[in-house]
């Protein structure tokens, strides 16, 4: 005897459906915007603007030695203008399959719009010798913005089922080319936050005020729980473990007058700001959990 089975959808699908649940959705997403708002202007003024902050950032440039490099930088190499604009139109390509085009065109703009922010920032911003600092400005990391927008950008259009995979391959990635650029010596723990930052704020603001990227369709179900809170976990415990990692190092580097130390510190700080804004960007996509209240919504299927 057939079934019928009324098709469901999860609470994380219809919650950005335009009413009540959309408000909670924009607001989340607009408290990430301004925090990343904040963070750009705090951390150059602390880092950047300040001699202790100048000093403790090129205690860590000063522990670059050729054998801490990394084997290649092809991962470096990847960041250019011709990839940043192919990456975009495979998001809008992707975006329009799935249409949700103007979801595609949102993400777009948030790759585009943290290169631009970036690079404006770092031609605008001065490094003042206060500090008799070895190298020039180099706030933001241009790398490390388009690294961590890129993967954002990605996880818009990718249905919700997939982005634990894409979340996880991206936020390797991008602490990979955040570690890259701090043991180059190209870049100091500052830019990398303030990086982070930049990509924060576009995420947010579009999020905030752009079309609900879920819309509760059959591309967007949720999956098995069981990966979500996997990821979940995984990015709480290795934020911890570089903030702990990190701590320790700087505490070793700071009285010992070690230099790899300070480096170790350095690389351990960017990538705990780095897993942290992905971790955050992943709990107000609601991501972490998957509520089994279910409701009825469409059609009766027989099965």
């Amino acid at each position: 005897m057939p079934v019928i089975r009324t098709p469901e959808r999860t609470a994380p699908e219809s919650r950005d459906d335009g009413r009540g649940p959309s408000v909670s959705r924009r607001f989340r997403w607009a408290l990430l915007a301004a925090l990343g708002f904040v963070i750009v202007p705090s951390v150059y003024a602390v880092a950047v603007l300040t001699p202790t902050g100048q000093r403790i950032e090129d205690a860590a440039l000063g522990g670059v030695r050729e054998s801490d490099l990394f084997g290649s930088d092809t991962a470096l190499n990847v960041i250019s203008v011709p990839v940043i604009l192919l990456l975009v139109v495979v998001i809008a390509a992707v975006a329009f399959a799935r249409r949700r085009l103007a979801v595609g065109l949102g993400a777009g703009f948030v790759v585009l719009a943290s290169a631009a922010t970036s690079t404006l920032l770092k031609r605008i911003a001065e490094r003042p010798e206060i500090a008799q600092s070895p190298t020039p400005n180099s706030f933001p990391s241009g790398h490390a913005t388009i690294a961590l927008a890129a993967l954002f950008a990605v996880l818009m259009v990718t249905p919700r089922r997939l982005r634990p995979v894409v979340l996880v391959v991206g936020a390797v990635y991008a602490v990979f080319v955040a570690n890259q650029t701090v043991v180059y010596g190209w870049h100091r723990v500052s830019d990398i936050i303030g990086a982070c930052a930049v990509a924060l704020f576009w995420l947010g603001l579009v999020r905030a005020v752009g079309p609900a990227v879920d819309r509760g369709t059959r591309g967007d179900r949720d999956g098995h729980r069981g990966p979500r809170r996997v990821v979940t976990v995984v990015l709480l415990l290795a934020v911890a473990a570089t903030v702990l990692v990190g701590v320790v190092a700087l505490l070793v580097g700071t009285t010992g007058g070690d230099h790899g130390a300070m480096l170790l510190a350095g690389r351990m700080a960017s990538s705990a700001g780095v897993l942290a804004v992905i971790t955050a960007v992943w709990l107000a996509d609601g991501m972490h959990t998957v509520p089994r209240t279910t409701r009825p919504d469409g059609p009766a299927v027989r099965v």
